[in-house]
């Protein structure tokens, strides 16, 4: 497993291009395929999105308070990362389900779907509160041809 890269970005929708590229030039760096690194990519956009518009939101003070930290680890299997926030407490697997999309487009749950593909798409997917932070680990396996 390589060393795991720690870096800060803010936590703005604007700013989420930032995060995409390094976690792209990581994944590059580490042989990890462009399947891979996109559902990583998939995953933490919709934490960002959520970090930034429900658990930011509450807060008052500029984007520049408003830090996202990201480790990321790879080894043969896949990606483990470290996405971790300073908004207030908040577990989103604690009432987690899987959005029910069998009805009419007008039935559907608005909503949830960024912890539906954390929990579908990740592995050793936890939720822990430590030093003020929010920190949502889990990994993301390596694509494997035909799998």
């Amino acid at each position: 497993m390589t060393e795991p890269q720690p870096r800060c970005f803010e936590a703005s929708l604007e700013r989420f291009q930032e995060l995409r590229d390094h976690v792209e030039r990581y994944c590059s760096e580490s042989g990890i395929g462009r399947e891979t690194s996109g559902r990583l990519i998939l995953v933490l956009e919709e934490l960002f999105a959520n970090t930034v518009e429900h658990g930011y939101a509450q807060l008052a003070g500029g984007a520049g308070e408003r830090p996202v930290w990201l480790s990321l680890a790879a080894d043969a299997s896949g990606v483990e990362v470290i996405y971790e926030d300073a908004a207030p407490a908040h577990d989103p697997f604690a009432k987690a389900a899987a959005p029910d999309y069998s009805g009419p487009v007008d039935s559907w749950q608005i909503g949830g779907v960024g912890v539906a593909l954390v929990i579908k798409l990740g592995r050793k997917v936890s939720y822990d509160r430590a030093g003020g932070r929010n920190r949502i680990g889990f990994t993301i396996l390596l694509q494997r041809a035909g799998g």
